[in-house]
């Protein structure tokens, strides 16, 4: 999803279609099989600076007749056709992850697809936890929080704790804002939150940036925080020091007692 974590290739993947991908290993998920509701082309509700997938070139407002997007049934096919090939002949994975080619809550069906994709888990794989990652957009929807709300774990992005700064790093492409954001969160019933810090041309590391994200980490009280740094080289932008990151982390917990994970 314009995610920080990008899944890599595998070796041992049974998939590796538009659709469904994997297992990979996916920092800390362990072995992932992934899910794509979105197709081949990026599609989401942000254009992140330092987005893997590349800018956001599909408007909002070209999705407004769901072509775009690839139908239920052939998501919810390939899907049970992963499981079952992992059922008959392995290999083994930890979890499933709703995630993808930008924001997959952004499906004109996503409801829908949360309820399949649970419906065919329980079938073939029932033991294994479903995770959706999230930008947070839409989250204001009730048919959209609820539907998050029916998966063993939601990871939110958040990268910045004020407006400026969120519009500049994660440059919403509809009238998201942050506030929206957070009042979306508090719809579901836990979250762990995924942030990405960077420093360059701009940066969301200095301490004032730093102070404003620890005063939204104690508002949304999440589960678990997991703190990243680049993972791929984004032009004007450079990797914080891991030294950086586990600043933040301590700085979050002595402030908080909210304890995070740093992940190289």
């Amino acid at each position: 999803m314009g995610a920080a974590m990008k899944l890599s290739n595998s070796i041992e993947s049974v998939q590796n279609t538009d659709l469904v991908h994997g297992p990979t290993p996916v920092a800390p998920f362990g072995q992932v099989l992934e899910v794509n509701p979105l197709g081949a082309e990026k599609i989401c509700a942000f254009d992140c600076v330092y987005c893997n997938l590349g800018p956001s070139r599909i408007r909002l407002n070209q999705l407004k007749n769901g072509e775009a997007f690839p139908t239920l049934q052939a998501i919810s096919e390939s899907f049970e056709n992963a499981l079952k090939q992992i059922h008959n002949h392995g290999p083994s994975f930890d979890r499933i992850l709703i995630s993808g080619n930008g924001e997959p809550a952004l499906h004109p069906e996503f409801a829908g697809l949360v309820k399949s994709i649970l419906d065919i888990r329980g079938v073939w794989a029932p033991a294994k936890p479903v995770i959706v990652m999230t930008g947070g957009a839409g989250l204001e929807q009730r048919k959209i929080s609820d539907a998050m709300n029916l998966v063993d774990e939601r990871v939110v992005k958040i990268d910045a704790g004020n407006e400026k700064l969120f519009k500049v790093v994660n440059a919403p492409l509809s009238r998201t804002n942050l506030a929206k954001v957070l009042t979306g969160v508090r719809k579901l019933r836990d979250v762990t939150v995924q942030s990405l810090f960077f420093e360059g041309n701009m940066t969301n590391t200095s301490q004032s940036d730093i102070d404003d994200w620890i005063e939204v980490i104690a508002i949304i009280r999440p589960k678990a925080v997991m703190l990243q740094g680049l993972t791929h080289p984004i032009e004007g932008l450079a990797r914080c020091e891991q030294d950086t990151l586990y600043t933040i982390a301590s700085r979050l917990e002595r402030r908080t007692q909210i304890k995070s994970t740093v992940f190289p």
